[in-house]
């Protein structure tokens, strides 16, 4: 990719060194080359991020929260500070008063975590959710919106509390679903049994080896809005379960194809 024309950040300071936090790194250098980026991992002094005027916190959440606090005293007081946290609520809520904030969610992943497996073309063409504190100026949300959109995603304003409900279907059910339905497979079947399974169990359980510690985090900071999923679903199949005609088995195929067909349409870029 090309570079992009002027930065609205001059010094970033990007703690983690993970997969996002790498291609992060990885992408300014390739679209902003003229921005000066500062890389500190966990325990690392953050002093060195003293002189950011653009923060990104890219730790598992519960490093974020333990974070923003300590930073509060550090950052100079025209710095923006972001994240990219896979839930909101809850460190919104922890952003310091007075804290220049507006926090994160990069859609992007790979199958293979950590920074290894960190590349600069990792956010093209995928969103980019921004939910701005309270405190957070009309140019801090513009300037941050021009800095991600530079790696090539589009950025998408939500507020804390709508992408949580939204991701907690998007996201958080199917990746408790798949873990769930792996084991119950495993357990009932044994692993020589494995042997036999077709590739829509492989393809369908894809999510199955993610890490527990990164997901703890998640279902503890979007508890509720997790529930309210898991609920959603579990009644589903137990009206699937009582089902003996068959009718709502019929419905529910049809409508999961029809949501299917948009999801792939907003997979090739369309969204």
């Amino acid at each position: 990719m090309e570079p992009v024309g002027a930065a609205p950040f001059d010094r970033i300071a990007v703690i983690g060194h993970g997969l996002i936090g790498g291609s992060i790194v990885l992408a300014v250098a390739e679209r902003l080359p003229g921005v000066q980026v500062v890389t500190l991992d966990r325990g690392d002094d953050l002093s060195a991020a003293a002189g950011a005027d653009l923060v990104v916190l890219a730790t598992p959440i519960s490093e974020i929260l333990r974070l923003l606090p300590a930073l509060a005293t550090i950052v100079a007081s025209r710095a923006v500070v972001t994240d990219t946290g896979s839930t909101k609520s809850a460190i919104v809520n922890a952003a310091p008063a007075g804290m220049r904030f507006i926090g994160g969610h990069p859609i992007a992943g790979a199958a293979v975590p950590g920074r290894a497996a960190a590349r600069a073309d990792l956010f093209a063409g995928r969103p980019w959710i921004l939910t701005p504190s309270v405190t957070a100026e009309p140019t801090d949300v513009a300037g941050l919106q021009h800095f991600v959109e530079s790696p090539g995603p589009r950025a998408q304003l939500l507020a804390a509390e709508e992408h949580d409900r939204l991701f907690a279907f998007l996201s958080h059910l199917p990746q408790l679903v798949v873990s769930a339905l792996m084991d119950v497979v495993g357990c009932q079947v044994g692993e020589d049994a494995l042997a036999m399974a077709g590739p829509g169990l492989r393809d369908t359980t894809r999510l199955a080896t993610s890490p527990p510690d990164i997901w703890r985090d998640i279902v503890r900071t979007n508890d509720l809005q997790v529930r309210t999923a898991l609920d959603g679903l579990i009644s589903l199949l137990t009206t699937l379960r009582d089902d003996p005609s068959g009718e709502a088995l019929g419905e529910t195929f049809a409508r999961a194809a029809r949501w299917k067909s948009a999801l792939d349409k907003m997979a090739d870029g369309k969204w």
